[in-house]
């Protein structure tokens, strides 16, 4: 009974050593690139460079400091995600316009679409959603065949465009 026991617990443990060590690995003095597991690592979370600067994007992958995302950690486990280009003034976060799924890098503030929970989910990859909004939106790629480089926020769903790679890339010298 006892090794059955033990043996039905050890997924669990695991599970919660995991879920410990997932949410560790983040710290501000590095940065990361953001790539969905439907795209893979040759397209990486973007700012549009287009005058305002604030369009977020699935972009072909390149060495630019708009795929360089820092992520702070804040209360309760949420972070914050700024790039390196913009810097810390400007956070990625979700228009409030009644649709409310809109990613917009937008000027820092005490806002909790601006506050992004990563939870580990398989393989590698995350979930991100934030304080706003909750669990139930994630952080998506628009899957239409015309806009399939558009971030979204949509229901969160078992879906390869949520399920983000966040890869370490270079310490942040800032």
């Amino acid at each position: 009974m006892k090794r059955l026991l033990s043996l039905l617990l050890l997924p669990l443990l695991f599970q919660a050593v995991m879920l410990l060590n997932a949410s560790a690995q983040f710290t501000d003095d590095t940065y990361y690139k953001l790539s969905t597991q439907w795209h893979g690592p040759k397209k990486c979370l973007d700012i549009v460079n287009d005058g305002t600067n604030t369009q977020p994007i699935l972009a072909n992958a390149d060495d630019v400091s708009g795929q360089y995302w820092r992520l702070t950690p804040e209360a309760d486990g949420y972070y914050r995600l700024t790039t390196q280009w913009r810097g810390k003034k400007f956070s990625l976060d979700i228009v409030n316009d009644g649709t409310n799924n809109k990613p917009i890098l937008a000027k820092t503030g005490d806002f909790s679409g601006q506050l992004w929970k990563i939870t580990p989910t398989a393989d590698g990859y995350y979930r991100l959603t934030t304080q706003w909004r909750g669990t139930g939106w994630a952080l998506d790629i628009i899957n239409d065949g015309t806009n399939n480089n558009m971030p979204t926020l949509a229901k969160t769903e078992n879906v390869s465009g949520q399920a983000w790679k966040i890869t370490k890339t270079k310490q942040n010298t800032d």
